[in-house]
């Protein structure tokens, strides 16, 4: 009103200024309008101004200094206040000649016309509202503090609630929500307090999240010197504040490099954490070289602050990495480094070239930095290779001549540093002879190699030649390591071999051949085999599946997906799955098959829809636990044993005289896995010397077929030998168990990869619905019981906070033992995304919810409200948060101290030290009072236990303390946990008070007293 009243008493003034005076002064200066807002007053120096007249200063505007960034600034000549606004200019310049004024206007729309800024100033001021003062902001706060910190009311969840009405409104009423807020934060009396329970870190909580759902128009109000204001008041006494005011001011923009004095200035008091924070936040790094941020954070050893800085920024990942190729060269002297930074409290036993070398391996593989960027790092992880293939060689011995020539061609490829590491590696195991073989396959020159490697080389080249005698090799000094190796005919002794001749196996790698393939795997009441192959990964070489195997009773099929690859489409492997993996009339087995269909959705990701509908897939590996358990058994002992009891060579051979042949021993990977159920069934294992074979070189070899037939063929024969012992056993078991769907999530080094890169995995769809919400009068939280899904713990143990029934599946639980529970004991499975689907094909729709939040407090808020579960302030602990009991003893302080130390004294007599007769005279005859524990708080005083469930009393968690601070503890009956009312209740209210029922102030600490009363 006040505006309306001077802008029309402006106008009248002005028209009967008009009327009396026959001449109007003609305009100085043309006035240039910007977008920006206008500058209200000029108490400080201007700017960046652009020209204006001295009329067209404000009634507010003072020019009586010269401003910084204009040549002139003129003092207005006349005592008449302006009436138009004041824009921001380059000059200043004040007319004091004025012409003589013409005949004034004599209607408004005139005056209008020949005054177009007065006109647009005075409509511009008729629609702008009032600006909020400061004492009105002051009153606001006052209010929010009186409410927050009225230490008679005990209800925080009630609280809360409270200012968070008060702050949207206040919000809301404000002329520029940034400015209140900014100033209600900094005159909180707590806002030197940097933690999370203070009602400066609750404004700016609740202003972030009002900016985000707010429909009020305020991006013209968000001015630079508001968001440096704010960036001020968010890093001056502590970084609580500052992650929230990012996103609230949107500090993060194009051209916010009026920052970065701010973040300098922590890099000069030595604060590289906070610069560090700061720049990623707003994206400044590529505003700072290594030295000044990313080398203080290594040498300091804040790997995790280092990693989180470069999230989103290639070329900062790519420099890191490149930094720590550097330092693990062998030339670099790291101490000379250290000492030139001038970094202080440097953890130099964390800057060790081989910690280092780990580090830079890891992110090499994190960021996908190609090797050729890092020389150092990749020698080195072909160093690690070249040992790994050395120790699979002649250790283990799990190699055959063929693979192993694939996998050091592989791994070596074409460094020349690895060629002359491979040498010295062989020299390591004394194999004089194949270092040479590979010094000849590589052109090593002779100044590059040992003096016994080119005698060895100079021998094996006139054998070649036919120059050299054929035995002269044994004189070489060398160990000749095929001694120890077995011949195939002994090795048929020891392994399982395939049943099916070489004629029944066919490599399809075309699509006839894949028709004929499929037609056969689709006939009604086949039993399937299913296993691949990939190439084992060297460096950063990527993997991809090389090899699918299907078997049946009378074909193996080996499907050449190498070759296929630039055969079928998309479409065609979509197909492809769909006919065999979706089919309800045939059986498919496999052993570990999680890995094998990730793999397939890896290479193939167009089948990963077919894959997450197949039907009878059974896993061989969660079928062999259900019989066996964890434990040894074998069913065939007679197989294993018709060659000699030992498992060595039989009393003939050796009564022959055929040597002396030692006993057989099988490595470490044929005592795990399929091969070792393989034992267990039918009586000798599998032979894994051509698994790290190159599946990708084509042809294959023989051996690579056969190995790979008999991979997939076995499985038919263990599922028959695992079938038959259930049914004669007579145990009651599901003989076709179901793949758990871990597969179909993305893997923890995907996870890490998609973060340090600043993207999502995929973009989240809409999960199918689980139906619409339940209607009716709301539940109590006792009344929901659920079981959680292993990847929803988070959910389970909020939803336990608020007192609902959850049991929830450990870290290692599958899928299927959801299914169990739910079907057993009639709960509610709660489950998102592909497990979901899983799940629900097993108890129903009605039996189980698809969760779709993200973050374990938005689930538990959405599962509270789709099943209209009403939660009061008596529901919140409730429930034990260990074992989920409802069931609590109460016991005085005073009493849970006696416990305590009758605890320590039961402790110190099992280790019999000196301090036991400390605590037993210390106790006295307290013993005596046993009874007087049982009947009333139901503990057992001999052995300290809760006499119902013989759960032992966990009073040792309890400081001591406590029990001169808390008057009454409360110990769960089932688990023997201890708690006691404190800070935690009152942010778990805080937390769900959105969801929480205020109407009954009474807590569950408030019931239990009752009750005992």
């Amino acid at each position: 009103m006040f505006v309306i009243v001077s802008g029309l008493w402006i106008v009248i003034r002005y028209f009967i200024y008009s009327i009396t005076r026959k001449d109007t002064a003609e305009k100085a200066v043309q006035v240039e309008l910007i977008k920006e807002k206008p500058v209200e007053n000029h108490t400080r120096p201007c700017r960046t101004l652009k020209r204006v007249s001295g009329n067209d200063c404000p009634s507010q505007c003072c020019h009586q200094k010269t401003c910084e960034d204009k040549s002139v600034c003129v003092a207005r000549t006349e005592n008449k206040r302006p009436t138009q606004s004041c824009y921001k200019s380059s000059e200043l310049i004040q007319t004091t000649q004025y012409t003589k004024m013409a005949e004034a206007p004599t209607n408004f729309t005139e005056i209008r016309k020949a005054n177009p800024i007065s006109s647009m100033w005075l409509l511009n001021a008729m629609k702008q509202p009032a600006q909020t003062s400061t004492n009105e902001m002051k009153e606001w706060l006052d209010q929010i503090e009186v409410k927050w910190f009225d230490e008679a009311n005990a209800n925080r969840a009630a609280v809360n609630a409270q200012v968070s009405e008060l702050l949207t409104q206040h919000f809301m009423a404000a002329s520029n929500p940034y400015s209140a807020c900014i100033h209600m934060i900094e005159r909180c009396r707590d806002f030197y307090t940097g933690k999370t329970t203070t009602l400066s870190f609750y404004i700016m909580k609740e202003f972030e999240r009002w900016t985000r759902h707010t429909k009020k128009k305020m991006d013209d109000l968000l001015s630079q010197d508001i968001r440096f204001h704010a960036f001020h008041m968010a890093t001056e006494r502590h970084m609580t504040l500052f992650d929230m005011a990012v996103k609230a001011f949107k500090l993060r923009h194009l051209g916010n490099d009026y920052f970065l004095p701010e973040i300098k200035k922590f890099l000069e008091k030595g604060k590289h954490k906070e610069a560090c924070h700061c720049a990623g936040k707003l994206g400044l790094q590529g505003h700072f070289s290594m030295e000044e941020i990313i080398l203080p954070l290594l040498l300091q050893d804040k790997v995790n602050l280092l990693e989180s800085y470069v999230i989103g920024n290639p070329e900062q990942q790519k420099a890191v990495v490149q930094l720590l190729d550097h330092l693990c060269d062998r030339e670099t002297d790291i101490n000379r480094i250290i000492e030139s930074s001038g970094v202080q409290n440097v953890k130099r036993d964390k800057i060790q070239k081989k910690t280092l070398s780990k580090l830079a391996v890891r992110l090499m593989k994190l960021y996908q930095i190609p090797q050729e960027h890092c020389p150092n790092i990749s020698n080195a992880r072909g160093v690690g290779a070249l040992k790994y293939l050395m120790y699979k060689r002649y250790i283990e011995k799990t190699f055959g001549s063929g693979s192993w020539d694939e996998m050091v061609k592989n791994a070596v490829g074409e460094n020349d540093f690895l060629k002359e590491q491979l040498v010295e590696q062989l020299m390591c195991y004394n194999d004089l002879q194949e270092a040479a073989k590979w010094a000849m396959i590589y052109h090593l020159g002779d100044d590059k190699l040992p003096r016994p490697v080119r005698e060895a080389k100079e021998r094996m080249a006139s054998e070649q030649a036919g120059d050299g005698a054929t035995g002269g090799w044994d004189d070489t000094g060398g160990e000749n390591w095929d001694d120890d190796c077995y011949t195939e005919q002994d090795l048929q002794k020891y392994y399982h071999s395939l049943s099916v001749p070489l004629e029944q196996i066919t490599l399809v790698d075309t699509r006839d051949k894949l028709s004929v393939c499929v037609a056969r795997l689709c006939v009604p009441g086949t039993v399937i085999g299913i296993d691949s192959e990939w190439r084992p990964a060297f460096a950063a070489q990527p993997q991809r599946v090389a090899l699918m195997q299907f078997a049946v009773t009378d074909h193996v099929y080996l499907i050449d997906c190498t070759t296929l690859r630039s055969t079928l489409t998309d479409q065609d492997w979509a197909d492809f799955t769909r006919r065999v993996f979706c089919n309800e009339d045939t059986v498919k087995l496999g052993y570990g098959l999680e890995t094998d269909l990730s793999m397939f959705t890896k290479t193939f990701p167009s089948m990963k829809d077919p894959l997450m509908r197949m039907k009878r897939v059974v896993n061989v590996e969660d079928l062999s636990k259900q019989i066996f358990g964890d434990g040894p058994v074998v069913l065939d002992e007679s197989a294993f044993m018709s060659d000699g009891e030992d498992g060595g060579p039989t009393g003939s051979q050796q009564d022959k005289g055929e040597g002396s042949v030692k006993p057989y021993s099988f490595s470490k990977k044929e005592e795990r896995g399929l091969s070792e159920l393989v034992r267990q069934c039918l009586g000798k294992p599998l032979c894994k010397v051509e698994q790290m074979s190159d599946w990708e070189k084509r042809p294959l070899r023989q051996a690579q077929m056969v190995y790979a037939a008999l991979d997939a063929y076995v499985l038919l024969e263990v599922y028959t030998v695992l079938t038959s012992h259930a049914q004669q056993s007579g145990l009651q078991i599901n003989l076709e168990p179901p793949v758990c769907a871990k597969w179909s999530k993305p893997s923890k080094t995907d996870k890490k990869k998609a973060k340090a890169a600043g993207k999502s995995l995929e973009p989240r769809t809409l999960p199918e619905a689980s139906g619409p919400a339940q209607s009716g009068p709301p539940i109590t939280p006792h009344q929901l019981r659920v079981v959680v899904d292993t990847m929803l713990q988070g959910l389970g143990k909020h939803l336990r906070s608020c007192g609902v029934d959850v049991i929830i599946l450990e870290a290692n639980d599958d899928h299927q033992k959801a299914v169990i529970i739910s079907k057993e004991q009639g709960r509610i499975a709660l489950s998102s995304g592909y497990p979901y689907k899983m799940i629900r094909s097993h108890v129903g729709e009605a039996m189980c919810y698809n969760v779709v939040s993200q973050k374990a407090g938005e689930q538990a808020t959405e599962v509270l409200k789709h099943f209209n579960v009403k939660v009061t302030q008596k529901d919140i602990f409730s429930r034990c948060q260990v074992c989920n009991g409802d069931e609590y003893l109460q016991i005085p302080a005073s009493d849970l101290k006696i416990l305590y130390d009758r605890k320590l004294q039961l402790e110190s007599q099992k280790s019999r030290t000196k301090s036991s007769n400390n605590v037993a005279s210390m106790l006295g005859n307290m013993s005596a009072d046993g009874a007087h524990f049982l009947q009333q708080y139901d503990v057992d005083w001999g052995t300290v236990t809760v006499a119902t469930s013989g759960a032992p009393l966990q009073v040792e968690a309890v400081h001591k303390s406590k029990f001169e601070s808390v008057e009454m503890f409360y110990c769960c009956a089932d688990c023997g946990k201890v708690f006691w009312e404190g800070s935690h209740f009152s942010r778990v209210c805080d937390q769900f008070s959105h969801v929480l029922s205020v109407d009954d102030n009474q807590t569950v600490y408030d019931r239990l007293r009752k009750q005992s009363s």
